[in-house]
């Protein structure tokens, strides 16, 4: 496999819609991830990712679900459309868990060596595994996933080094990313606690993972992969406007049809930390509609 970077887009539930992931794979990112999508409704043809293969070069579709015909007609649905497929066993919310899928799969370890071989049976593109260090401190077993994804033919492993009791809370544990690192053959791809492109490269060098994929911090700044690349390749990087991002994903939004609502959202995390921040969420809430907001963000 090969990426133009290191350093990948995490599939984010809310975030990573196609105007998100545009400008993601602008910036740099090696690999750019749709949020988790339910192989129920691609398997009944029913596709709400919206993938642009024009603009998007590089991107990953992330899977959620536990029934194999489901799993295998919604490969076969997506297959032309993607680059990667990537099976999530990390996602820690409720609702996940009341639904049987991400991080409360961890717990079936047999389960999920059927669902990652029907994967790559089926598939014609690599599979991924993003996993998390275990369900609980009770049963941190992220070696052993790790070795079933790679002894079923998975193309590469991510690890977010928390369990899902802990969700976001507390450190990564990023010695986790190392073990694995460690005993596995095929790549692994660190994931957690990644803030700034520093934090990338000692993610790097501490755990000698092979990518580094990036989350929230992406979420407010999608300029980001640049300047993790500029920083391993000419040891500094520039900042660029917060307001000249949230315009260029306004724009991108209209093209691609993205709810006002998720537009919002994004738009107040871009300027999550310019000055006069809460001022400018209020105003933003405040809009009824894209053309007003529009007019807000023009400066």
């Amino acid at each position: 496999m090969k990426f133009k970077s290191k350093y990948f887009a995490s599939p984010m539930v809310g975030v990573s819609d196609t105007a998100f992931r545009i400008m993601c794979s602008k910036y740099g990112s090696g690999l750019t991830f749709t949020e988790m999508t339910y192989a129920a409704a691609l398997s009944r043809g029913i596709d709400k990712v919206k993938i642009d293969r024009l603009r998007e070069r590089s991107v990953g579709l992330q899977l959620a679900g536990t029934k194999l015909d489901e799993i295998k007609s919604a490969i076969e649905f997506m297959q032309n459309k993607v680059d990667v497929f990537d099976y999530n066993l990390g996602c820690p919310v409720n609702k996940a868990q009341r639904q049987k899928v991400g991080a409360i799969l961890l717990e079936d370890p047999k389960l999920i060596e059927k669902i990652l071989s029907k994967m790559v049976e089926t598939s014609k593109k690599p599979i991924f595994a993003k996993i998390r260090s275990g369900y609980s401190n009770k049963n941190i077993n992220y070696l052993k996933i790790g070795k079933i994804a790679q002894d079923v033919g998975c193309a590469a492993v991510t690890l977010h080094p928390r369990t899902a009791a802990t969700k976001r809370g507390g450190v990564a544990n990023w010695e986790h990313i190392k073990n694995l690192k460690d005993k596995l053959d095929i790549p692994v791809i660190g994931n957690g606690d990644i803030r700034t492109p520093e934090d990338a490269s000692r993610m790097i060098s501490e755990t000698g993972c092979d990518y580094v994929m990036l989350g929230r911090s992406a979420a407010k700044n999608p300029y980001i992969f640049k300047q993790c690349i500029d920083l391993e390749t000419k040891g500094k990087y520039r900042t660029k406007d917060k307001f000249k991002l949230a315009n260029e994903y306004l724009n991108l939004s209209e093209k691609y049809d993205i709810k006002f609502k998720k537009v919002k959202e994004h738009i107040i995390y871009f300027l999550k930390d310019v000055d006069d921040g809460p001022k400018w969420r209020s105003k933003i809430n405040k809009t009824k509609d894209i053309n007003m907001l529009i007019q807000e963000l023009k400066l």
